[in-house]
């Protein structure tokens, strides 16, 4: 046998590796594996306990409940009224973040946004004061100054102008309600306490403040709810913050008193007209319109009017220069103060009064201009003397 066929006989492996370089790698990556493990152990949070307070990321919402991913092993519940301001209405959406408590419930653990400390214990209010925590509470009695408030077990004070953002008229509406509050004072031997659910609301309110001036823009269609009214106008919240509207933009017809057409906790439809100073506190302003979303009557109802014809009205406004008169909801016309008599007029307040029903002659019809021009000494009831 030939030295060349003896070398094609055994050939050895070229790429084969030899038994201690596979020992080698083989321990290598059990050493990386384990390290890997070690790792992961580390990061996994341990399991939550009653009591423990945790941020997460809401992952599902449900009709009744929804869950939220804290970085456990498994997704945590919670109420979905717990995610709903007092009107029913989600305050926040899947993949909001959200800081919770632990409770334990009859199905296992679950979270939620305030402490009833009938099952966390006492010792959770003192827990609950210097975090700031929510806790859950039932309003009692009236009394000089405020509400007693049973917090399963301890009894606490909330003065009236801490249970809510408004002015109460009717103090009685809160009684026997659950509602959440925040503890604003607390003894040491922890039996005078002070409670407050105006600053939950408030803080609330923040938060959505800053969500909605993120997005505000003129021309958005919102809805809101009266707050309060003035005399020239009404402010309407839009979402934690506060817009006018002004009188004149309340609606098509002439509104001499915006509790007439309003009240307050009416819930509105409003378009943003103007935005100034967004954020700028005190210098904010806010221009709203339910007049805007409204239909105008005047194209319609001006175009059936004609010049030469007798209609019946309702005088809305005495000014130097004549008297204004409603003709049909939202559309008015003016008699100059000259087509009043067939004598000199002084002053409009000579002949005619506010609210006064009167027959006028249409003169002019200006689609264009908006205008009605309007006679009383011409309508063919008018009495010369």
């Amino acid at each position: 046998m030939t030295s060349e066929q003896n070398e094609n006989v055994n050939p050895e492996p070229e790429n084969e590796p030899l038994e201690s370089d596979s020992g080698a790698d083989e321990n290598s990556g059990n050493g990386e594996f384990a390290d890997l493990l070690a790792q992961s152990e580390e990061t996994t949070p341990a399991e939550a306990k009653s009591g423990d307070q945790l941020t997460g990321t809401i992952v599902q919402i449900g009709d009744h409940e929804s869950f939220v991913d804290c970085g456990l092993r498994n997704e945590l519940p919670i109420s979905t009224t717990d995610l709903q301001n007092d009107e029913g209405e989600l305050q926040y959406q899947v993949g909001e973040e959200i800081t919770a408590h632990v409770q334990k419930s009859k199905d296992g653990l679950k979270l939620t946004l305030a402490i009833n400390l009938k099952d966390a214990g006492r010792k959770a209010l003192e827990q609950a004061y210097h975090a700031g925590t929510p806790i859950e509470g039932k309003v009692g009695q009236t009394n000089k100054g405020g509400f007693s408030i049973d917090l399963g077990g301890v009894r606490a004070f909330c003065p009236y102008s801490q249970i809510d953002v408004r002015r109460i008229d009717d103090p009685t509406e809160f009684v026997g309600r659950a509602f959440q509050f925040r503890i604003l004072e607390l003894s040491d031997d922890g039996r005078n306490v002070v409670v407050s659910r105006r600053a939950l609301l408030e803080a609330g309110r923040r938060e959505q403040a800053e969500k909605t001036r993120a997005s505000l823009a003129h021309g958005d269609e919102l809805d809101g709810t009266v707050t309060r009214l003035v005399p020239f106008g009404a402010f309407v919240d839009i979402g934690g913050i506060e817009g006018l509207v002004h009188i004149s933009q309340i609606s098509h017809q002439r509104v001499n008193d915006p509790a007439d057409v309003l009240s307050e906790g009416q819930q509105v439809r409003v378009k943003v007209l103007e935005v100034q100073n967004l954020g700028g506190g005190r210098n904010e302003r806010i221009s709203l319109s339910i007049k805007a979303l409204a239909q105008d009557p005047w194209p319609t109802q001006a175009d059936r009017m004609e010049p030469g014809s007798d209609i019946e009205g309702t005088v809305t406004r005495l000014v130097d220069f004549g008297v204004f008169v409603e003709l049909t909801p939202g559309v008015e016309g003016l008699i100059h103060i000259s087509e009043l008599a067939n004598r000199r007029v002084i002053h409009p307040r000579e002949i005619l009064n506010e609210g006064e029903r009167v027959n006028v002659r249409i003169l002019d019809v200006d689609l264009n201009r908006r205008r009605i021009s309007l006679s009383l000494r011409q309508a063919s009831d008018y009495d010369a003397d």
